[in-house]
């Protein structure tokens, strides 16, 4: 399993912390490997994307059209902020939750923190087939993940306590990897 553990690594030892929280771009994984983990760990599961689906009666797709994206990521905040005052939980994330500073911030406070990272080309294959990832509505797709990727990849990297590489691994093992680490910081 290629996993780092980035130098930035904060104790997440403290009862108040003890939620796992999952990061990445869109397609790596996050929902799917975040249920796994939340039932392995005996913890709920969360999606900031479905509670804000949930809450504004609208699809993200939707969001974005009527209101834009500045819209979308003041819900985004507030729901991580929302999501934060709990414990016990798998947090799956947003592709773009790290974009905002004041979102960093919360992910530190908040949780042990994985970053899924995946590749361009794998994230393409993973999301290719769906239309309800308005960012990638355009001529070249890999092109726009790419320079997303580019965009985010520090934010990402910064936000982390844990990165695990997950092109070459089957969710299972990716799942595996985030108890064990989790079940290790949590101690």
């Amino acid at each position: 399993m290629m996993c780092d553990q980035p130098s930035n690594s904060s104790d997440v030892s403290s009862e108040t912390t003890r939620n796992v929280i999952l990061i990445g771009f869109m397609g790596t994984g996050k929902t799917s490997i975040g249920k796994r983990v939340a039932q392995s760990l005996g913890f709920q599961f969360v999606d900031t994307d479905d509670l804000i689906v949930q809450a504004s009666g609208k699809a993200i797709t939707q969001i974005f059209a009527d209101e834009g994206e500045d819209h979308f990521r003041d819900l985004e905040s507030q729901t991580l902020l929302d999501c934060s005052q709990a414990k016990n939980q798998v947090i799956a994330t947003g592709g773009g939750i790290v974009l905002r500073e004041q979102n960093r911030e919360i992910l530190q406070r908040a949780g042990y923190v994985i970053w899924l990272r995946t590749s361009p080309e794998s994230i393409l294959e993973r999301v290719s087939k769906n239309r309800d990832r308005p960012l990638l509505h355009t001529e070249d797709p890999l092109k726009r993940i790419r320079a997303m990727l580019l965009e985010r990849d520090g934010l990402y990297s910064s936000s982390a306590d844990f990165i695990i590489d997950t092109d070459e691994l089957a969710m299972e093992e990716t799942a595996f990897g985030i108890c064990e680490s989790a079940r290790v910081n949590f101690a």
